[in-house]
């Protein structure tokens, strides 16, 4: 059996059923909901990039597991894409095997394959849409990471017609040049080849900082109004240097405060000689950049910054975090016969908000029911309702929410928006349940951290990086220092509210796994289900 959300834009279509023969008999589904959309409604068509090795194995990633509950062999109604990760040496054609191993692995150290992956997405889209069509991107890791560049490319330099396959190393040229010519060039390119095309939803796991040699962002791939909804899944837990997240463009004074705090605590000696040997008074070398808001293009460093009378809509932004590490996140922690683990509640959520944004995706409903899901409940969801801490205050709901979001948020959302300094205080508070045995079951499994698991990562946290961010007037500043296994940073916690998901609570609630966050959660905090 297949299902489907119904249309953000469409009611749901009726349905003709023939009569029961007898009165004692049921009336049996329909074979998809709803079953049939008319030509002038548009297609899905649904690209799915895995992250940095990922590929069908033993251990699968919550994108191969998207991808298998997706209703395939319908291209009328569903056309669907699915791209091994990066470091799995798709398009290596050389024919001398140690070169194509050499490849591969440089491939999934350094990301240098990234435009190859960027370009298949295009090419697929470019050789399939039609006006009307729905476009999806989904992600994990550097494939979160693929899919947002991607929709960045569409936003910059739009969509080639088909089979102009010749066209798209240009497109991609233009798209990745962040200079005043290279932005002349690429809006002359799309005048001249493309169209116009939205992305109707974008979700990715736990996306990473990690593409290449240098921190450059590509266009767009940090924010971009061009997407309708966009919904991202973040570790709690990770705290490899290589694996920085890679959020919504959050750029206020607040991320300051935080990143002091978390390495004043971890550095502790090495602070000492890097001061010693620096000269400095301060515990790190700092440097800092004036934004001029007169000569500051609307679209720069990765981010989308036009304004209101200038984008085609707002986009809906929820990012959520989650109990675990990495492959927690996106999967591939666990191997595929395991019959419970971390990953399968952002995996839960992510279908949940394909179905409460009303995108029209095609799932079976067999595999909906394989990761804990009843489908019968996903058309209505219905708000469930679970007891929060007794001290924590319950907002209008019509206030709360991101920023970004301004829609009514009561189906998925219970706000709690008392302060929290101290975050171990909230197991003291009355019992929380969530909405299956299921998440219950998943929400106390083991975390995978890296760091414990293989010693070896902590050879790149001695390395001194630099980490940059914008000030809410428009200073930039960098900072240069050693992870050292820091935990991650998540900015902005006065200014708006941080989404953790209710699973994170329940789990600090046990007291067999004393377990609290790596990142500090400071106050204005919502649980999410």
């Amino acid at each position: 059996m297949v299902f489907c959300n119904t249309l953000h834009s469409l009611p749901l279509a009726s349905v003709d059923t023939a009569p029961s023969p007898t009165p004692k008999s049921k009336e049996l589904p329909p074979a998809a909901l709803p079953p049939v959309l008319g030509a002038q409604e548009g297609r899905n068509l649904i690209l799915c990039f895995d992250g940095t090795g990922g590929e069908y194995d033993k251990d699968v990633s919550n994108i191969v597991r998207f991808f298998q509950m997706l209703k395939k062999g319908d291209p009328s109604r569903q056309m669907v894409y699915y791209q091994p990760g990066i470091g799995t040496g798709i398009k290596n054609t050389s024919a001398n095997p140690f070169l194509k191993k050499f490849s591969v692995i440089v491939d999934a150290a350094i990301a240098n394959g990234l435009p190859t992956h960027v370009r298949g997405g295009y090419e697929f889209l470019m050789n399939n849409y039609k006006e009307g069509d729905r476009i999806s991107l989904f992600g994990y890791s550097r494939g979160a990471y693929t899919a947002r560049a991607l929709a960045g490319m569409l936003q910059k330099v739009g969509l080639l017609p088909a089979d102009n396959r010749e066209q798209i190393k240009f497109a991609y040229r233009n798209y990745q040049k962040d200079d005043e010519e290279g932005w002349k060039m690429s809006q002359g390119f799309k005048r001249a080849f493309s169209i116009d095309v939205k992305i109707d939803f974008v979700g990715v796991f736990d996306t990473v900082n990690s593409v290449g040699l240098t921190p450059r962002e590509l266009p767009f791939a940090n924010s971009n109004y061009l997407i309708r909804v966009f919904r991202h899944a973040l570790a709690l837990d990770e705290r490899r240097t290589k694996y920085e997240p890679n959020l919504w463009g959050h750029t206020t004074e607040m991320n300051e405060e935080l990143i002091k705090c978390s390495t004043h605590e971890i550095h502790g000696w090495v602070n000492k000689i890097w001061n010693y040997i620096s000269g400095g008074k301060n515990t790190k070398r700092c440097r800092a950049y004036k934004c001029d808001n007169s000569d500051t293009p609307i679209h720069w460093d990765g981010h989308d910054f036009a304004s209101p009378e200038e984008r085609p809509h707002e986009t809906d932004v929820k990012e959520v975090w989650f109990a675990g590490a990495h492959g927690d996140i996106g999967g591939g922690a666990v191997e595929n016969d395991m019959p419970n683990d971390l990953a399968r509640i952002p995996l839960r959520w992510m279908v949940r908000q394909c179905f409460a944004k009303k995108t029209g995706i095609l799932f079976h409903s067999s595999e909906l029911k394989a990761i804990g899901l009843d489908p019968a409940s996903l058309l209505s969801l219905p708000v469930t309702k679970v007891p929060t801490p007794s001290k924590a205050k319950l907002a209008d709901a019509n206030k709360g929410g991101s920023a970004c979001n301004k829609e009514n948020t009561t189906a998925d959302m219970q706000v709690v928006s008392a302060p929290l300094p101290d975050v171990s205080k909230l197991v003291q508070d009355k019992k929380v349940r969530l909405g299956t045995t299921e998440d219950e079951k998943d929400a106390v499994q083991k975390i995978h951290d890296p760091m414990s698991l293989y010693p070896i990562w902590w050879i790149l946290e001695l390395f001194l990086i630099k980490e940059r961010y914008q000030r809410s007037d428009g200073t930039w500043r960098s900072l240069l220092l050693m992870d050292l296994g820091k935990p991650r940073v998540i900015p902005d916690q006065k200014q708006l509210p941080t989404l953790v998901h209710r699973s994170v609570l329940y789990r600090m609630q046990q007291p067999d796994l004393q377990y609290e966050p790596r990142a500090k959660l400071l106050e204005n905090i919502e649980y999410v289900d």
